[in-house]
């Protein structure tokens, strides 16, 4: 099929007031605003949240058959009028979706093109809810498919017509599977397939007919093996009617085995691979979700400096471009859909399905994918049995649509180890935040290992850890909740040794690779930010953070001066810190050689090194690796860099009792979730005795996330007449056997 590019000359305009259900019978008065594609309308002064109108008009050829309008993705939901003549709509704003032009406008000279999108949060719609902004607008590719009546149907599920599977059997053959979709009335009609190697090299030919599947295998396949050796094939599918060529499909693909073992973590043909992943949206600063091909490649330009193996495509379908670069990179990617608040609406679940069809249909023949997954933090506001029921019909759909690839969940902290949402997908993995909402950086180990014991038999990872850094903030002690670039440096020292040495765990991902946008947020000094990025909003800066991981995990030779942000300095010495994958580190202090460290950890550290007044001129040299940095000495510390009224040091707002005053081993307390102690028969009679008007909203509206502590949600509207000691006493008398 001919691709016509649509992205260039839309007018737009907003329709406050009117909704999907109910357009507008004219468009009303008032200026248009031109634009081109990919475009969102949103801005951080401006976040309108409702309907909108895109039009455009394109010259019909008469020579044209078939017309096909495709959209890379338009949010959230949109209906599709071509002269007024209704083509077809979407619920969803993430997957590719494609509508014939209706045959009553095919005749027309020109066809006037209205999208109608609307952004606003839909509770049958996914996501109804989520820490990232849902922006609106036709932010990606639109499209004119233009091809002959005989065509490869690009409307099936969004897909070009053609499903392709590929792995490795037991005998270590290539076995690809190619399942075709067709528009197809001739008689005499075929498909040839050739499929060619990464060199153009021809591998293998085939026939079958428009309307099954057929195998191909490859004797001794190159196999798609991860960062370094991602070798990649072509398959090519010509749609031959009437001796003719009516259509032709390409699809890139490898083969690889997958395999998970919970004791030994994931195995990549045949070999243990430990995921050192980043998590990561598609957003960024400026020009928000309409991003464009090199802006993806830019992104994962920073990957491939960070070292890392893996990346979590979160929490939503990312463009085709992503999952492009994660096949030629060696990237193992996590897939996943928007499900972060689950009801027992049946529209939600029909929507959740369609989505999960489009995201696997339109995704399966990319080898880096390694896991389809289906909710993130669905237990956020309570852990209930209809959410069992609803994950197994997604688990289905997964097995149904793509068996070789493994289902996943990410489930969040507070979520015990009992819960039947452990139970479902073939891996697990775990939203875990210790040193920031709760406990302590070094409760990562214990907490693992404690998991691991309860649940033996699940392949246990993290889906997300991390902390936020706002580039401002600084301190020389950092701590918990001061913001800092140093806290959030000192933090993934401390946490990812835990998480490297656990051998049991197929892998985690840091949260976030970048910044990104969360209209919910205002906080650390920032709105609309969620700052735990190990790079900024705008890709221009790596906090030092960053370079830990690069330590870690790069091969490339480097050394970087920690805490150059952190100019202003009032100490007569200070701890000079360096990041580096060389063996040690030699340090400069203005221009005199002040010593030699080792570096463990991938990090160097120099201890108190005195500082003069005025200008500080500091050189880290690791073998022909050099960085500087610049230190002032001033004489009072620089308010800037703390926040104003800020509570550093503390996890919760209002705390209000020490760790040790709550707790009784073996028996409930205040730090159990909400949702454990209302499940409980005595401890919610406990609760309903001291606040019985929480206990009322808690179990009536999804409105307060149940898989917070007690301890937390009271903290949050501290009632002074809530004797919270008698509270918690009474609930220390009550055994708690899953403690």
């Amino acid at each position: 099929m001919q691709r016509i590019s649509l992205n260039p000359g839309w007018k737009f305009k907003k329709l406050p007031g009117c909704t999907l259900d109910q357009l507008p019978v004219s468009l009303p008065d008032g200026p248009w605003e031109n634009v081109s594609l990919p475009h969102t309308w949103y801005r951080k002064q401006d976040a309108y949240q409702g309907l909108t109108v895109y039009e455009k008009t394109v010259p019909r050829d008469s020579a044209w058959q078939t017309a096909i309008l495709s959209f890379e993705a338009a949010d959230q939901q949109c209906r599709v009028f071509v002269n007024g003549h209704f083509a077809g709509g979407h619920r969803g704003g993430y997957a590719r979706f494609r509508l014939p032009v209706p045959q009553a406008a095919m005749a027309d000279e020109a066809w006037r093109i209205r999208v109608f999108l609307e952004n606003s949060l839909h509770e049958e719609i996914a996501p109804s809810f989520g820490d990232f902004t849902v922006f609106g607008g036709l932010y990606r590719n639109v499209d004119l498919l233009i091809g002959e009546a005989s065509h490869f149907d690009r409307c099936y599920y969004g897909t070009d017509g053609l499903i392709v599977r590929a792995g490795v059997d037991e005998a270590g053959r290539g076995v690809l599977t190619a399942e075709p979709h067709t528009v197809c009335d001739e008689g005499n009609a075929k498909i040839v397939y050739h499929l060619v190697d990464e060199n153009g090299a021809l591998v293998q030919t085939a026939e079958g007919p428009i309307d099954q599947a057929i195998t191909l295998a490859v004797a001794h396949p190159l196999l798609w093996d991860g960062l370094g050796h991602a070798h990649l094939y072509t398959l090519t599918a010509t749609l031959r009617a009437n001796g003719r060529t009516a259509d032709e499909v390409s699809v890139r693909t490898g083969f690889r085995r997958l395999a998970l073992d919970a004791n030994k973590g994931l195995f990549l043909n045949g070999k243990k691979v430990a995921l050192r992943g980043v998590a990561k949206h598609q957003d960024r600063a400026d020009r928000f979700c309409a991003v464009s091909d090199a802006d993806v490649r830019e992104d994962f330009s920073v990957i491939a400096e960070l070292g890392a193996n893996a990346v979590r495509l979160s929490h939503y379908q990312h463009p085709q471009a992503a999952y492009d670069r994660c096949d030629e990179m060696g990237l193992l990617a996590w897939a996943e859909i928007p499900m972060l608040k689950m009801t027992e609406s049946p529209d939600l679940m029909e929507n959740a399905a369609q989505q999960l069809t489009e995201l696997i249909l339109q995704n399966l023949h990319h080898p880096a994918v390694f896991c389809w997954g289906i909710q993130n933090e669905i237990a956020m506001f309570r852990d209930a049995p209809f959410m069992y029921e609803n994950c197994r019909k997604l688990h289905g759909i997964v097995k149904a649509l793509d068996p070789a690839r493994f289902s996943a969940c990410a489930n969040l902290y507070p979520l015990k180890a009992s819960s039947r949402l452990n139970e479902i997908t073939d891996l697990v993995g775990y939203n875990i935040y210790f040193g920031w909402y709760y406990g302590e950086m070094r409760d990562y180990g214990p907490y693992l290992d404690q998991m691991h014991a309860a649940r033996p038999a699940l392949p246990l990872g993290i889906s997300e850890y991390g902390v936020d850094a706002n580039l401002a903030l600084h301190s020389e002690t950092p701590q918990v909740k001061d913001y800092s670039e140093e806290y959030q440096a000192l933090w993934h020292e401390t946490v990812y040794p835990q998480i490297e040495s656990r051998e049991y765990l197929w892998g985690s991902f840091i949260w976030n690779l970048f910044d990104f946008s969360s209209a919910r947020r205002d906080e650390g000094g920032q709105k609309f930010i969620n700052a735990k990025g190990l790079a900024t909003h705008d890709r221009k800066i790596r906090k030092d953070a960053f370079y830990y991981y690069k330590a870690r995990w790069s091969a490339q030779p480097f050394v970087h001066l920690c805490a150059k942000r952190f100019e202003k300095r009032a100490q007569a010495a200070i701890d000079i810190k360096c990041y580096t994958n060389q063996p040690e580190v030699r340090l400069l202090l203005n221009g005199k050689f002040f010593g030699t460290a080792k570096a463990e950890n991938g990090t160097a550290v120099f201890r108190q090194a005195p500082l003069q007044m005025g200008e500080n001129r500091v050189t880290a040299m690791a073998g022909e690796c050099v960085d500087h940095g610049v230190w002032l000495r001033v004489s009072e510390p620089e308010d800037s860099y703390r926040l104003p009224q800020q509570d550093a040091g503390t996890a919760v707002r209002n705390w209000f009792l020490a760790e040790d005053d709550v707790r009784k081993e073996g028996f409930f307390s205040i730090q159990n979730t909400a949702q454990e102690l209302l499940d409980n028969p005595e401890t919610k009679k406990i609760l309903e005795k001291y606040v019985p008007a929480l206990v009322k909203i808690m179990t009536e509206k999804s409105v307060i996330p149940l898989g917070l502590s007690l301890k937390s949600i009271l903290s949050r509207d501290a009632d002074g007449t809530l004797d919270v000691n008698a509270l918690n006493g009474e609930l220390n008398r009550i055994p708690d056997s899953d403690a």
